[in-house]
């Protein structure tokens, strides 16, 4: 048994010292694994530099959406007008003595209408030019959908200069501006005969107006030339020429 007891010491401390290594193995192992999985538990230093009117580098409130407001974008589709309801906040400079009162301009818009662009247009490019009554009176027997769209967004718009925009008599407007583009797209799926799928698209439209202060031009578009304006334009353009190297 004497001769055995050394041996057996020697195994013992070997496997105590095997065991020691691999639990300082595990701990490490874990503490790696902690450290990568939660990466918010490592403290990193700040270093608070001179930074005058600026936001702080760290700061994590950037292009968030509050609950309070409503979200603006959808992906990369703009939701709300970004641009055109800026042109309400413009100020002008008073007018000097003599010259015309500027006449009040007020921009309106409604966003994802569930309408077709290209049918939308006619009804938007047919009331360019009208007086707000008479633009409302069309719109009220059109036998198109989306005419009562923009018929309400009319509506809205003569309701915002009067409340807004001190127009005194609502019916003293007319369209200044009046076009269409295009909204979001949401694509789905229809089912056919022997397991065939179809793609449809569900089209959305934007539709802005402009309405002005006052009566309405004569000619909203530029008339047609008669052939008096012809012949004027074709001698004025002839006086107008320059004979190269001559005289």
């Amino acid at each position: 048994m004497a001769t055995f007891m050394p041996g057996s010491q020697t195994l013992r401390v070997a496997a105590s010292t095997v065991a020691s290594l691999l639990q300082q193995s595990i701990l490490t192992a874990s503490r790696n694994t902690l450290t990568s999985c939660c990466p918010q538990r490592v403290q990193r230093s700040v270093i608070n530099t001179a930074c005058f009117h600026s936001t702080s580098k760290c700061h994590l409130y950037r292009n968030t959406e509050f609950e309070d407001e409503k979200p603006k974008k959808l992906g990369k589709v703009n939701l709300v007008p970004p641009n055109w309801l800026k042109y309400n906040d413009v100020v002008y400079p008073p007018t000097e003595p003599g010259e015309p009162e500027r006449p009040a301009e007020i921009c309106h818009s409604r966003f994802q209408i569930k309408y077709g662009t290209k049918k939308m247009w006619y009804l938007a490019q047919m009331i360019r030019g009208m007086t707000i009554d008479e633009a409302i009176k069309q719109l009220a027997f059109h036998k198109k959908k989306g005419a009562a769209h923009i018929k309400e967004t009319l509506e809205e718009a003569q309701e915002i200069a009067v409340a807004e925009h001190n127009v005194e008599f609502k019916s003293n407007l007319w369209i200044c501006d009046s076009f269409v583009t295009k909204g979001i797209v949401v694509k789905g799926m229809r089912r056919h005969a022997r397991q065939r799928y179809g793609l449809i698209h569900y089209r959305y439209t934007n539709y802005f107006v402009r309405l002005r202060e006052g009566r309405p031009p004569k000619d909203y578009y530029p008339p047609e030339k008669t052939g008096n304006d012809l012949m004027a334009d074709y001698i004025k353009k002839q006086r107008a020429r320059r004979i190269m190297y001559g005289m």
